[in-house]
């Protein structure tokens, strides 16, 4: 099979390739972020591949969809594999010009726009908050006097919790309002607004493979947002016996049943726990979770979930084994950073149930705020027996890591 693969992950630690497995021509368009920048390396990272181009400012860079076009007209693919979020419309757009299977633009955007998903998800009955479409100061407005504050606003085709804001009063309304001044053009601001709710997360994370659905793993975790304010976010998975596991699981499959879905596509789905003991769909992705969900679910589940999408994808046989339950129980932490000068640091963890850390910032480096919620500088991921341990392993893991590392702050300027 001659298959388009589009990337802009790490080339070193993405083996499409191996993925795919034998037998296929395999083109690749990636961005220049993903591919080593010394010279050898890099030739080292492109071989096998019957072609490769290498673009620069890859998001948003409309000579990507140009030269896989051209690409096309020379090889004629019968596959284009893309696993970014921010890849997936561009993907399905090249499928539908080149006459290829796979998913499709309706089945993107479905995916990619939060309007256009929580309009279908309400209509086929699956719970979510009030929300509207706020492409304007009026209706930003409008829709605060109805609902009351709080109220978020976020992009609609954003991703990783990147843009979203908590609004709690008119004067938070009005500094937003001028702070985004498409929301006072005549071309519409693509926003969502909606209501806030008090609320536990879950995620559920899982893979569909020739419209098999291999497995689902349901996890607790911290707010999406605390990487705004420096504070680790945890994520555990729920025992399978939890009173909240099977519910949490039928409201994901409802969701994924309510939309249009490719044969094969790894889902991430975020749902909220209110006070009432209601379950309510926040948002779902047809993509791997961020954070370290892909490392957590390989431990628990012994499924490499993109490995086994990409395979798929590229028409690959059979589907994996479904996996009923997990051999055990997993979780994660991530150290976003904070602004100042990253002075001491672990480089390795000596808590029991660690599987994996990772410090990615280097001892000496100038830390920001971290710019979404998956960004970090430090990473493990851990396992344990029951929820109860993982939780234990994971706090006994934030107060090491909080006591071994010293960020100094920037001084204030005179």
């Amino acid at each position: 099979m001659k298959i388009l693969v589009i990337n802009r992950w790490k080339l070193a630690t993405t083996t499409y390739l191996k993925w795919l497995g034998p037998g296929h021509e395999v083109v690749l368009l990636s961005s220049a972020d993903g591919v080593s920048a010394d010279p050898d390396k890099a030739r080292a990272e492109l071989v096998g591949y019957t072609d490769a181009v290498v673009l620069p400012d890859f998001h948003g860079n409309p000579l990507v969809e140009q030269k896989a076009l051209e690409l096309h007209a020379t090889y004629g693919f019968e596959a284009v594999v893309a696993t970014s979020e921010f890849d997936l419309l561009r993907a399905a757009r090249l499928r539908a010009a080149m006459g290829v299977a796979g998913q499709t633009v309706e089945s993107a955007e479905a995916f990619r726009d939060k309007l256009r998903m929580k309009q279908t998800l309400a209509a086929a009955g699956v719970p979510v908050a009030p929300f509207a479409a706020v492409p304007d100061a009026t209706a930003l407005h409008s829709f605060a006097a109805e609902q009351g504050y709080p109220i978020v606003v976020k992009p609609r085709r954003g991703g990783g919790s990147m843009g979203v804001e908590v609004l709690r009063d008119p004067a938070e309304l009005a500094d937003y309002a001028a702070r985004h001044p498409e929301l006072g053009g005549d071309d519409g601001a693509p926003l969502l607004a909606e209501r806030f709710i008090e609320h536990e997360l879950f995620h559920v994370d899982g893979l569909v493979a020739h419209g098999k659905l291999v497995f689902t793993s349901v996890s607790a975790c911290g707010s999406c947002l605390s990487y705004r304010d420096g504070v680790g976010m945890t994520s555990a998975m729920l025992d399978p016996d939890d009173p909240l596991t099977e519910p949490l699981r039928e409201l994901t499959l409802r969701t994924v049943e309510a939309l249009p879905t490719p044969e094969s596509f790894v889902f991430h789905a975020e749902a909220f726990l209110t006070p009432q003991g209601d379950l309510l769909l926040n948002e779902i992705a047809s993509r791997v979770g961020g954070g370290k969900i892909y490392e957590a679910c390989k431990l628990a589940y012994g499924v490499d979930t993109v490995a086994a999408c990409v395979h798929a994808e590229g028409g690959g046989f059979p589907p994996p084994e479904a996996v009923e339950s997990p051999d055990r129980l997993a979780g994660f932490v991530i150290f976003p950073g904070r602004a100042g000068t990253l002075d001491e640091a672990p480089t390795s963890c000596p808590v029991d149930g660690v599987d994996q850390y990772r410090l990615i910032a280097e001892i000496g480096s100038d830390l920001g705020v971290a710019a979404h919620s998956s960004a970090h500088i430090a990473s493990a991921v851990v396992h344990g027996a029951s929820h109860r341990d993982v939780r234990r392993v994971l706090d006994d893991v934030v107060r090491w890591f909080d006591e071994s590392t010293v960020i100094t702050p920037r001084p204030e300027p005179v």
